[in-house]
């Protein structure tokens, strides 16, 4: 609970240089439950005319069948494609870091992995966003043992 605290006094200490703030519920493919925190920079560049922006996240993995924990901490870009002024979907790339090597009966192999994932958004707001998320985290086989992790969750989007 400590690091959860320290990094989130972290993100909220820096929210001057963000747009956005995400707080999320996720859960993964074998129940477990995580909630993460997501710092968001939206940049002034597009890349083939969607817009870029790039994510910081931190996620706290409580085991639905052990006492396993597991912190996952992550950076990456995400493209977002409007559909009209209140629904949108964003994909995107980066790197995470996993606090362990194994989670539950997964084996990782290395603590660095990629991380993709894909989002449908809807602004309720000009200042708030919800999002039905799919993250997959692995090691692109880099690494014998490979089991990944498959993430569905919600996010609330503040925007400042």
């Amino acid at each position: 609970m400590k690091k959860i605290l320290i990094m989130f006094l972290l993100l909220v200490s820096s929210l001057f240089s963000f747009d956005k703030m995400s707080l999320g519920y996720s859960t993964t493919s074998d129940d477990s439950n995580i909630i993460d925190i997501t710092a968001i920079k939206d940049i002034d560049y597009k890349i083939f005319s969607l817009p870029l922006s790039f994510e910081g996240s931190f996620n706290y993995v409580d085991s639905a069948h052990s006492s396993d924990d597991l912190y996952i901490g992550s950076i990456q870009s995400m493209l977002t494609y409007n559909f009209n002024k209140k629904f949108f979907m964003q994909g995107g790339f980066g790197f995470a870091y996993l606090s362990d090597k194994s989670f539950e009966d997964k084996k990782f192999g290395t603590n660095f992995q990629f991380k993709e994932s894909i989002l449908f958004g809807y602004n309720v707001n000009d200042n708030f966003s919800t999002t039905l998320r799919y993250n997959h985290i692995s090691n692109a086989d880099i690494n014998d043992d490979n089991s990944g992790l498959d993430i569905f969750g919600i996010n609330f989007i503040y925007k400042f």
